[in-house]
C-alpha cells in the first residue's frame, strides 16, 4: 500500500472518530459506527446505530418527525465545527454540509458539498444512463422534472444524485413567503424511492441498504445517496 494511501485513510478515520466523538459530547451518546468516504466533490460520513433515549420513545411511538425535527436542530450546533475541521484536512473550502436520518433503519447520513479546485468530470456511464431513466420516471409520478442531473459513484457503495431546478415558480413564491409546503412531498418521495428500491438495485446492479435525501429550497438543489 502506497503512503498516500495510507495517509488519505488515516484522515478519514480521523474524520470518522472526530465526529463520533463530536456527537458524544452534544447527545450524551455517540455511534456505534462511523465511516468516512471522500470523493472530488463530496465527503460521506454514513452514521450507525445512535439513539437517545428519549428519540427512542418517539420512535417507538412512530412520531419519527419529532424525533428527526429535534435531531437535526441539536445537530446544527455541530455543523460549523465539522465543516471547518473538513476544510482544514481536506484543504478545501466546503460549499456547505447537510444532515438526513434514518429512525426507522437507526442510521443517518451527513453530506459536505466540496468546492471543486477545477472542473469535475462528470459520470457519464450507461449504469447512470438508466439511473438517470429511472429518477426521471420517479420525478414524473409528482410532475417535477429537474433541469439539471449530476451523478457521482464514491468507490462501489456510494452514488450521489444532484437534482437542480425543481422548484415551480408557485412553490417558489409560497417559499419566499415562509411557508414550507413541500414537506409531505418529501415524505412521498421517500416512501416511493423505498418501495422501488428493487428497481434501483436492479439497475445498478447492488443492493442499497440506505437511501438519503436532502433538499435545499434556498439553491433549488437536492440530493439523493444510495448506500450499498
Amino acid at each position: 500500500m502506497s503512503r498516500s494511501i495510507i495517509i488519505k485513510q488515516e484522515e478519514l478515520t480521523h474524520i470518522s472518530s472526530y465526529v463520533s466523538k463530536l456527537i458524544k459530547s452534544k447527545f450524551g451518546k455517540g455511534p456505534e459506527t462511523c465511516y468516512t468516504s471522500i470523493s472530488d466533490q463530496y465527503i460521506v460520513v454514513h452514521i450507525k446505530k445512535f439513539m437517545t433515549k428519549i428519540e427512542y420513545e418517539l420512535v417507538i411511538k412512530d412520531d419519527f418527525a419529532t424525533a428527526a425535527k429535534i435531531r437535526k436542530k441539536i445537530m446544527a450546533d455541530l455543523l460549523d465545527p465539522i465543516q471547518e475541521t473538513l476544510e482544514e484536512m481536506c484543504e478545501k473550502p466546503i460549499i456547505e454540509i447537510y444532515q438526513d436520518w434514518n429512525f426507522r433503519k437507526n442510521t443517518g447520513v451527513l453530506l459536505a458539498v466540496v468546492k471543486p479546485t477545477e472542473k469535475i468530470e462528470l459520470e457519464n456511464s450507461l449504469e447512470f444512463m438508466f439511473l438517470r431513466n429511472e429518477i426521471s420516471k420517479q420525478s414524473e409520478f409528482y410532475r417535477y422534472h429537474p433541469n439539471e442531473m449530476e451523478f457521482t459513484k464514491i468507490g462501489e457503495r456510494i452514488y450521489i444524485i444532484r437534482c437542480a431546478g425543481y422548484i415551480l415558480p408557485i412553490e417558489k413564491i409560497l417559499i419566499e413567503k415562509g411557508m414550507h409546503i413541500l414537506e409531505e412531498r418529501e415524505n412521498n418521495i421517500r416512501k416511493k424511492y423505498d418501495a422501488n428500491i428493487k428497481r434501483f438495485n436492479k439497475i445498478i446492479n447492488n443492493e442499497i441498504r440506505d437511501i438519503f435525501m436532502i433538499w435545499n429550497y434556498e439553491t433549488d438543489e437536492s440530493y439523493k445517496i444510495f448506500y450499498c
